[in-house]
């Protein structure tokens, strides 16, 4: 096998088309949650109906998630990812304008649509641009999706509170989703030159990724890890209005301590963290989220619910981003496949939190259902063992070691 080409040092154009990119899509998912239960006012519908909500927007992403190489390999990762964008805005339109229930739940199959393509492809385009350093890029880029969700639970609380209306907030931010894609129409030529690949060989990189054994573990890795990530992502703002008595303004504050949680973790982890020491900060990382979310059910107050939110942004922040970098050393497959492949466990993972806990809640109060994550967690710790544990075969690094 021949080595990776040499990392590009330092930052690039699409960076900064990534970023705008995480910023928006991480807006799109977040502006929900924090308005969440002043549309479950006026459209009258329940905890599980809203989580509901996220399970149908990521049940369309996972849809498209799959068909998102194709698109990579006929037009590039660049201009998929510029009118992924633009559909995403569009559907955030659509969102603004719903009279009913059932008119948000098809502003959510537009959500899912545009954004399964930004899933799909955001970490692929990162990897392609700094090739054998991938997890320090991935985990600085994928801070701007915290960066997102931090700015949109900060001015969409407090726009709630003063009372402006949701509507004009959604549209906003379709606006916004606009921009991105335009960046990523207008620096797409500045990537790197990206093979086109027809159908049959983009099948077959997945099928080469399906048929290793590894891959099999980081799949349920990653569902834990969105798991763990969703839980905090989709319910912190109603944890704080409804448990607590909170008003928007400080639902949304206890997301964006979540979200400055993460970004302090991602930007550390950047920086901090070589690729070497992924599975460590892993490791570390799944065990510091069971005890820190194994807390938050004991918070009496907001003030100890507010300390552990931003201490769980801070451990779980590494594991997407991390988790993917990792398995694409530890897989040796085409690291677009895998990634697609990876993101089909974690979306489901992400869905299957906010809805699980809704229902959870509704049952028998929204705290309750918070003791979800020490399992999330807890079980990705144990298969993170498990992995290393394997019959030692040879990935990707030492591959390319190898050839070297």
């Amino acid at each position: 096998m021949m080595p990776p080409p040499p990392a590009r040092q330092g930052l690039q154009p699409l960076d900064a088309a990534s970023a705008a990119g995480f910023v928006a899509y991480s807006a799109s998912v977040t502006v929900t949650p924090v308005a969440l239960v002043i549309l479950a006012r006026e459209m009258q519908f329940s905890l599980t109906a809203g989580g509901g909500l996220e399970a149908l927007r990521s049940v369309l992403l996972l849809t498209t998630l799959l068909i998102s190489g194709a698109l990579a390999g006929r037009w590039g990762k660049a201009p998929s990812l510029g009118v992924s964008c633009l559909a995403l805005g569009f559907g955030m339109l659509v969102y603004c304008f719903a009279p009913t229930y059932g008119a948000v739940l098809i502003a959510m199959a537009v959500l899912g649509v545009g954004g399964g393509v930004i899933e799909a492809l955001i970490n692929p385009l990162i990897q392609d641009l700094h090739p054998g350093n991938s997890g320090r890029y991935l985990n600085f880029i994928n801070a701007f999706w915290s960066v997102g969700v931090l700015a949109t639970v900060l001015i969409t609380g407090d726009l709630l509170t003063r009372e402006v209306s949701w509507r004009a907030v959604i549209a906003g931010l379709g606006v916004l989703s606009m921009a991105a894609g335009a960046l990523f129409l207008l620096l797409a030529r500045t990537g790197p030159p990206a093979p086109r690949h027809s159908l049959r060989e983009v099948a077959g990189h997945k099928v080469a990724a399906l048929r290793s054994g590894r891959f099999w573990l980081f799949l349920p890795m990653m569902f834990l890890a969105g798991a763990a990530e969703g839980a905090f992502t989709f319910w912190s703002a109603s944890l704080v209005q409804l448990h607590f008595g909170g008003t928007p303004r400080g639902g949304g504050f206890g997301t964006a301590l979540f979200a400055t949680g993460m970004i302090a973790g991602r930007i550390g982890s950047a920086w901090l963290v070589g690729q070497q020491r992924l599975r460590r900060l892993l490791l570390t990382s799944a065990a510091a989220t069971t005890v820190v979310a194994a807390l938050i059910p004991f918070a009496g107050s907001l003030g100890p619910l507010y300390l552990l939110l931003f201490l769980a942004g801070l451990s779980v922040a590494c594991f997407w981003p991390s988790l993917q970098s990792y398995a694409a050393d530890r897989v040796p497959v085409d690291a677009t496949a895998l990634f697609i492949l990876l993101s089909c466990g974690g979306i489901p993972g992400f869905a299957f939190a906010s809805w699980v806990m809704g229902w959870m809640g509704d049952l028998g109060g929204l705290m309750i259902s918070f003791w979800c994550v020490p399992a999330f967690s807890a079980g990705l710790f144990l298969l993170l063992a498990m992995e290393r544990a394997l019959v030692h075969r040879p990935t990707l690094a030492q591959s390319a070691g190898s050839a070297r």
